[in-house]
């Protein structure tokens, strides 16, 4: 039986997800899948969940005017 593992994303690709998933998020007006941002950045929909979580809580705390949130299946700002 052969089992296939994936390796997780090095720091460098997933800081570049990060910057895409953000670039993204900014341009759409409609709650962003994250199963589609996944494709788009080549990772799996879990580490996409964990950058927006990641980027929500930055900009919470940096007490930003808006913020990211998962609603209706997907990411909005």
């Amino acid at each position: 039986m052969s089992v296939v593992t994936t390796n997780p994303p090095s720091d460098g690709a997933l800081a570049e997800a990060r910057k895409a998933i953000e670039a993204v998020l900014m341009v759409t007006d409609t709650p962003a899948d994250p199963r589609l941002l996944a494709q788009l950045v080549e990772v799996a929909p879990e580490v996409v969940d964990g950058l927006c979580e990641q980027l929500a809580a930055v900009y919470d705390a940096d007490d930003r005017g808006f913020e990211l949130v998962r609603v209706a299946g997907g990411w909005r700002f």
